[in-house]
């Protein structure tokens, strides 16, 4: 039993109840998954029909559709393959000679104030961004280009690191997978129709008729493509979802405090972070996924000037993947 209750730690899964919302989320998607497997069974149908096989091929190959499904679940498990997905949908690089000096300088002063191995990405890529910015997806670190040339840069780590310790990581990937996102080539493609899509027609009666019928049923094929890309149950649990992931970025910032940057991050914050907020009225009706940038330099300062426990305890109900991290 004892071994049994190790294990969500051990592999770093999400808490019971964050696992009972993923599972709902999944649930709703019901329709868009039903959605998925008829779209994949009239595609393979007409694909039959064109080379001549048996239909009956179409009914086996219709799980097909389950895949996106099943790939968000093992998200959970293991973000096997999501690394090298997400850097080349960011239009990332691997880093320079320099940056990695960065990064290493960086993850050797975090390693200063703990007192066990610190849990490090299995991989980590660079935007060619020059505002500071970073984020995890799975095991994979992302880091900008402005943020590896910054001052700040051990603070923003140890942010991410906190959520790489837990299972926010995996959660994020799981969360991400549910939806189906075009190439980057098919989005400019659909900007682009946008921008130039209306085209006038002058004709016959017959002309326009055939035009507006041949107009509404791609409309509709449209929205039942849109639809089939997923996101329904996200749309549903946005609010409980945006109220979950504002207390992990509490929670990351904790780990900040832990190894001791919690002043650095918090001046990050004021300096980078501040000037961009904005109201958000009923932030609890909404899927905002950052409170707001002054209430968590508040608490970084707090913690910067009273004792901070262990990291050994528990991060809002997650334990962080290796023991102890202490202030200095």
């Amino acid at each position: 039993m004892t071994q049994m209750s190790e294990l969500p730690r051990v592999l770093r899964l999400p808490s019971i109840p964050t696992l009972a919302l993923y599972a709902t989320t999944v649930v709703a998607e019901i329709p868009v998954i039903i959605t998925r497997i008829l779209l994949t069974f009239a595609a393979l149908t007409i694909f039959m029909l064109v080379e001549g096989k048996p239909l009956g091929e179409a009914d086996s190959l219709v799980e097909l559709a389950l895949i996106p499904t099943g790939w968000s679940i093992l998200a959970l498990i293991t973000p096997f393959g999501g690394g090298w997905w997400w850097l080349n949908n960011m239009g990332g690089r691997p880093p320079s000679e320099r940056e990695q000096a960065a990064y290493q300088d960086a993850v050797q002063l975090l390693e200063g104030y703990a007192t066990g191995p610190l849990r490090l990405p299995s991989m980590w890529f660079v935007t060619d961004e020059p505002q500071p910015d970073a984020a995890v997806c799975g095991d994979t670190l992302m880091l900008s280009r402005g943020l590896l040339e910054n001052d700040y840069l051990p603070a923003v780590l140890a942010h991410e690191l906190g959520h790489l310790a837990t299972s926010d990581g995996k959660l994020t990937a799981a969360l991400n997978r549910l939806i189906i996102n075009p190439l980057p080539k098919v989005r400019e493609k659909q900007r682009q129709q946008r921008e130039h899509g209306r085209v006038m027609v002058v004709g016959g009666d017959r002309l326009l008729l055939t035009v507006t019928v041949f107009g509404a049923l791609l409309w509709v094929l449209r929205l039942v493509i849109r639809f089939a890309r997923g996101g329904l149950g996200l749309w549903f649990f946005g609010p409980v979802w945006g109220s979950y992931w504002r207390e992990r970025e509490y929670t990351a910032d904790q780990y900040a405090a832990l190894l001791g940057q919690a002043e650095e991050l918090a001046d990050f914050l004021e300096v980078h972070a501040l000037i961009h907020d904005h109201p958000v009225p009923f932030i609890w009706l909404t899927e905002h996924t950052h409170p707001p940038t002054e209430l968590r330099i508040d608490r970084l300062r707090i913690a910067a000037h009273t004792s901070i426990p262990t990291a050994g305890a528990s991060l809002n109900g997650q334990h962080p993947a290796h023991a102890e991290v202490q202030a200095p």
